[in-house]
């Protein structure tokens, strides 16, 4: 049987994209290095009139296919001009794509692309199962090498660069992603959900699983204080008083634990660092994705930069409603014009500063520019130290 779905799934401001995945059983044949083709086999008594073909992205994100190589999905009319099989195979095969924006390092995009729809597409086999990657990159396999390996038992191949003819009697070719950085149980094996997906991270990366935020195990002790880890960007959307910020930190109850993204590389470390946290602050970027390494009841403080409703929507579903499905706690804090450099730079006048609704009509190249990319944060202290108190707070009851 060789099925090719398309599916759609919602995409940020009411847009849709395709998914397209190819479910295949039977004699499934691979012929990576040549021309990235799996071909599908019919039986030799069976009847096909002809043979049939379909180009599918393996990518998650399909409005990333520029960036992405396709595969070839060929079932054939009969045996006769089907490759040789040079290995054989007893397990499903699940061929993905980790090319695109996940391949830079970007967490946001290596959880919600390929780590998320893959635990979904692979738990299931209890890691009889074995992954063909296209678009292969050492430095993502490595970084999340502790995921990887714990949904496979076999060795991962680089299909792109592949010269066996692998035989397989199932295959899945590419993954379906639910939502950005999320999980639809009603769609999930076993309705898994981003709470239980939050725990199974943990576990595998060797945290305790039900144990309670830091400073409540510790809280009889006359000088503890709550931990408050700092999310530092390098490069767009950075503080611009970081000092100011770290003496509010400071002054207002909390221990400051400082992360710059820069040395974010070796999760292992990292993971523990963030669990020895009770709040994990940032701007909107891909750094808040280290909210997986929390314990449950901990909190996450957002601000969110000048950009309008798609700024705000943006922040609520990449961040604050994973973060409480994970039964995490959330802050927002929404940054007045004022307290954004594209002030100092473009002025009262300018429909970036003036109207952000208008220029956030105008298409994802204008919001990328001005919101995205052009943007940092000088934070006014006074108004933000209501924030932190109420952080506080939460993380008393």
């Amino acid at each position: 049987m060789m099925v090719v779905k398309t599916m759609k799934r919602h995409f940020h401001q009411n847009q849709y994209v395709t998914t397209q995945i190819g479910y295949m059983t039977g004699d499934i044949r691979t012929n990576g290095y040549n021309n990235s083709t799996i071909f599908f086999v019919p039986p030799a008594d069976s009847f096909v009139p002809k043979e049939q073909e379909w180009r599918v992205n393996p990518y998650s994100q399909k409005m990333y296919t520029y960036l992405i190589n396709y595969v070839t999905v060929k079932q054939l009319q009969g045996p006769q001009g089907a490759p040789t099989c040079t290995v054989i195979m007893n397990v499903p095969a699940i061929l993905l794509s980790i090319g695109g924006p996940s391949a830079p390092g970007n967490i946001w995009h290596a959880f919600t692309d390929v780590l998320i729809p893959l635990f979904l597409a692979s738990k299931q086999f209890g890691g009889e199962v074995q992954l063909l990657i296209s678009s292969y990159h050492q430095d993502f396999i490595d970084k999340h090498s502790l995921i990887i390996k714990d949904l496979t038992r076999y060795e991962i191949i680089n299909f792109d660069e592949d010269r066996e003819v692998r035989c397989y009697p199932q295959m899945t070719v590419g993954l379906l992603n639910h939502r950005d950085f999320g999980i639809d149980p009603e769609r999930a094996f076993d309705r898994f959900d981003m709470y239980k997906f939050r725990l199974y991270i943990r576990n595998t990366y060797s945290l305790l699983v039900d144990v309670d935020i830091p400073y409540k195990i510790h809280d009889s002790l006359p000088d503890k204080k709550p931990r408050l880890m700092l999310i530092f960007r390098s490069s767009t959307r950075k503080f611009l008083n970081k000092e100011e910020i770290e003496e509010a930190i400071t002054t207002n109850g909390f221990e400051l634990v400082q992360m710059d993204l820069k040395n974010g590389d070796d999760l292992t470390k990292l993971s523990k660092v963030v669990d020895s946290c009770d709040v994990l602050m940032g701007i909107h970027g891909a750094g808040l994705t280290n909210i997986v390494f929390l314990r449950t009841n901990a909190v996450m403080i957002q601000v969110i930069p000048l950009g309008g409703s798609h700024m705000n929507n943006a922040a609520h579903g990449y961040y604050d409603r994973p973060a409480q499905e994970m039964k995490l706690r959330t802050i927002d804090y929404t940054i007045t014009v004022e307290e954004s450099s594209l002030l100092d730079k473009y002025g009262w006048d300018h429909p970036a500063v003036k109207d952000p609704e208008a220029v956030a009509a105008r298409g994802w190249q204008d919001r990328q520019k001005y919101y995205w990319f052009e943007q940092d944060v000088r934070l006014n202290v006074a108004r933000f130290e209501p924030v932190l108190i109420e952080a506080l707070e939460l993380l008393q009851k």
